[in-house]
This record gives C-alpha cells, sequence and structure tokens, in this order.
C-alpha cells in the first residue's frame, strides 16, 4: 500500500547505494585537492584562467639549467687593435759587387748563414792571373827604386829620376790593391746572420750589380708596422705592450713593445706608422716574416673594473641586460657597458661585486624564474644547486 503522503518508502538497499555515492564524491574532491605540484607531477587540473604552469610570470615551475659566475673587479687592458703582416727587422738582398759568371753555389734557401760565409762563387781564374800580374809589376817597381836610390848615393842619378820611379812603385803598388779587391770580390758572402730566404741565380749564370743574387734575413727578430688612424694615435706612446694574436679571440702567442712612432701623417692614408718590435721565439707558437697577425696595442690599464663575458649581456633591442640568481631565481637587471677587450665586456653599472651572474642559459630566462646551477665559475656545482 502507498503511504499517504505520496512518496515511496526507502528501502535498506536504496540507503547504502547513496551512502556509497556521497564517500566516493568526497574522496574524489579530497584527491583532487592534493594534487602533486613537484616538476615531475602529472595529471594536475589547472584552474579556469590561471597562466600555464602556474608559475610566476606565465613561466614553467621546472628549474632551468645554467652556469654562472661570481662578480670580481680586476684590471681591464683598453686596447687599439690593428691588423698587418710580420716582417724581419733585418732583411738584406745580397747584390754581386761585380759582374761574372757563378762558378757554385755554396748555399740553398732555409739554411742559417753566419755575418761573411760564403754563399756562392763567381769564377776568378782571369783575376787571380791579373793579381800574379800586378804583384810582379810591384816587386820589378819597388827593386828599380832600391837600386836608383844607390846610385843616388854614388851621384850617378838625379833626385827627380829617383822620385819618378818611387812613383811608379806606388802606382803598382795600387794596381796590386786593386787586382787583389777583385778576387776577393768573387766571393759573394753574407752581410749579416740570418737565414736564406731566397736564391736567384745558379751555377753558370752570368750576374751583375744590379740584380740580387740571395736574400738573407734575420728571422729571430721581427717587427710589426701598424697604420694607426691619425686620432687614435695620441693613445700610443713609445714602449706600450703589444700582443700578437693569429685569431680573432683567440689568446695572444706573442707579445712585442712599441719601438718607434713616425712623427708624420701619411697624407693618403690619414694614419700613423707605429712600429712593434717581436721576438719570433717569444711565446709557444713560432712567427715568421709576412704572416698576418692581429696586434692589440695596451695603450691603458684601467684597475677594479667587473668585466663579464660578452655572450652574458642581452642586447636584443633593448637596454642591455644580465640575469643574476638570488634565492635560485633569475633577477633582470639593466646594466651599462664600458670598454670591451676580446669577448670580454666592462660594466660599469647594474652589477656589484660579489653577485652571481648567470653567463650560460639567459636567452632561455624570463624573470623570477627558477634556476638551477649547474657550474659555478667554470666548476661543476655538486647536485645542481641553487
Amino acid at each position: 500500500m502507498m503511504p499517504s503522503d505520496g512518496r515511496f518508502p526507502r528501502s535498506p538497499t536504496t540507503r547504502a547505494v547513496r551512502l556509497a555515492s556521497s564517500v566516493f564524491l568526497v574522496m574524489a574532491l579530497g584527491l583532487a585537492g592534493c594534487g602533486d605540484d613537484s616538476d615531475e607531477g602529472n595529471g594536475s587540473v589547472a584552474m579556469a584562467g590561471s597562466p600555464p604552469g602556474g608559475g610566476p610570470g606565465g613561466g614553467s615551475d621546472r628549474a632551468i639549467p645554467v652556469s654562472a659566475r661570481i662578480a670580481e673587479p680586476g684590471d681591464l687592458e683598453v686596447t687599439l687593435r690593428v691588423s698587418t703582416s710580420l716582417r724581419a727587422r733585418e732583411s738584406v738582398e745580397v747584390v754581386p759587387k761585380q759582374a761574372g759568371i757563378i762558378a757554385s753555389i755554396g748555399v740553398e734557401e732555409g739554411r742559417r748563414v753566419s755575418e761573411g760565409e760564403l754563399l756562392a762563387q763567381l769564377d776568378d781564374q782571369e783575376w787571380r792571373l791579373q793579381a800574379q800580374q800586378s804583384e810582379a809589376r810591384m816587386k820589378a817597381a819597388e827593386d828599380a827604386v832600391e837600386r836608383a836610390r844607390a846610385l843616388q848615393d854614388l851621384e850617378l842619378i838625379s833626385q827627380q829620376e829617383v822620385e819618378r820611379l818611387a812613383s811608379e812603385a806606388e802606382i803598382a803598388r795600387a794596381e796590386l790593391g786593386l787586382a787583389r779587391l777583385r778576387v776577393e770580390n768573387a766571393r759573394i758572402t753574407s752581410p749579416i746572420s740570418g737565414m736564406i730566404t731566397h736564391r736567384y741565380v745558379e751555377r753558370g749564370q752570368q750576374v751583375n750589380t744590379a740584380n740580387p743574387a740571395f736574400e738573407v734575413a734575420d728571422l729571430d727578430r721581427l717587427e710589426a708596422r701598424l697604420a694607426v688612424p691619425e686620432r687614435e694615435s695620441a693613445r700610443v706612446q713609445v714602449g706600450q705592450i703589444a700582443r700578437i694574436r693569429l685569431e680573432e679571440g683567440g689568446s695572444a702567442v706573442a707579445e712585442g713593445r712599441v719601438e718607434r712612432i713616425r712623427p708624420v701623417v701619411d697624407a693618403t692614408s690619414g694614419t700613423v706608422q707605429v712600429t712593434v718590435a717581436v721576438s719570433a721565439r717569444s711565446g709557444d707558437v713560432p712567427l715568421r716574416p709576412g704572416q698576418f697577425v692581429n696586434v692589440d696595442l695596451v695603450t691603458e690599464i684601467l684597475s677594479d673594473r667587473i668585466t663579464l663575458p660578452r655572450t652574458a649581456v642581452l642586447v636584443d633591442g633593448a637596454a642591455p641586460r644580465i640575469f643574476l640568481i638570488r634565492d635560485g631565481q633569475a633577477i633582470e637587471t639593466e646594466v651599462e657597458l664600458g670598454f670591451s677587450r676580446g669577448d670580454q665586456v666592462e660594466i660599469r653599472s647594474g652589477l656589484q661585486p660579489g653577485d652571481t651572474v648567470v653567463v650560460v642559459g639567459q636567452d632561455n630566462l624570463r624573470p623570477d624564474a627558477r634556476v638551477r646551477m649547474m657550474q659555478l665559475d667554470g666548476q661543476p656545482v655538486s647536485g645542481g644547486g641553487a
């Protein structure tokens, strides 16, 4: 029979089903409120209108790996870079002192020679015979003078005749000296100590006094002649250090010093010639004449300046800025740049000594993003701490 209030009677089975449904709903809500918010948590539910990931600024909560360094002040070298080719400080083209035919060659290119060493020999047979003739004439003239003086003592010859014979003896002596000089000049010798860089003659070749036979250069002492713009020349002084680099951005392979500065300006190029003396063996890499190099003239040394790698500074259309690490977060900071040297740039303001600066990975950062430091000052960080 149906009750008078029109409702069906509640059976025990119906009450049990409703109770089980209520318990399941409470458990589901409890699990939704206790979702895992860790970096590796899955299945989290985002509230409507919240930014993706729920992190500050709309970024992900995942920590971004970076490398950093501690900002420390130090000396900054202000440099002036000029590119040029090295040359030997002393290089000589050896020209024969007289024309003749090459009889023999004693050296080849790449051979080290000493000052006065024989390089080549001209055919000197004719000159030697002429020297013998001159020597015989001189001896005969000297004997004639001796006999004339003996006759003069006996008053058998005049003083005038004795003087004439003495003059002829002097002429014969001079002719002998010239003949011996021709024999000596048949030897082509090196005027300096160095290395044979060029050999221009062959055996049996006719040579003259207008064309060189060899070139000798002192390869141990080099120099770089720099064309410095006139507006920058006032910064250059004699004695300043010059660092020699073979590649852009590479380390210095040698060191030289400013030796002299030309006191006039080249009217064609508007530059001043600066000569830097360089030792070919001052570094681990030997240098050679003709080698193209970059020369950094150290014009000033600034103390207590903070520098960073250029790559650590973001300059993509806005004010230069860097990222600092504080409490495990990336803090974006604007900076003022100063002098630059190689891959380093001076930070004039916006950075304090002791600050931790991101130098690798800053392109992936957003303000207040979480970071995980992998390296600090080039050394691995244990566990990738912040």
